[in-house]
């Protein structure tokens, strides 16, 4: 085998694992039940429950971190009108924060777990 063509190989090689490498140092997400990417990132929020139609339903208004908006991405309607019709009460909501934006999978409720729909 030649030189020239040797150095072709190893070139190509190369430019092969460069390429590569990208998509291996990617840390794996974890889902939700609904099957949504999320990401491990835990938040802790005191904030009231507010409705919306337009915003795509029920919604926080944080007052811990003050002034974010998180859309909530696993509604029960069977558990949030009752805190969306007490208005002047602060709820404390655990939770992570989906990818992207300020979308919020809650899993505990006022330190209790939630059942997501």
């Amino acid at each position: 085998m030649n030189f020239k063509r040797l150095m072709e190989i190893i070139l190509m090689l190369s430019i092969v694992a460069l390429a590569a490498c990208p998509g291996f140092a990617q840390k794996p997400q974890g889902q939700t039940p609904e099957g949504k990417a999320f990401e491990s990132s835990a938040i802790f929020v005191i904030g009231k429950i507010e409705y919306l139609e337009s915003e795509g339903g029920y919604f926080i208004r944080g007052d811990h971190p003050y002034g974010r908006i998180f859309k909530i991405a696993n509604q029960n309607p069977e558990l949030l009108e009752p805190l969306l019709k007490s208005s002047n009460k602060h709820i404390n909501i655990e939770g992570r924060l989906t990818t992207g934006t300020n979308i919020l999978f809650i899993e505990k409720l006022q330190g209790k777990p939630y059942p997501g729909k």
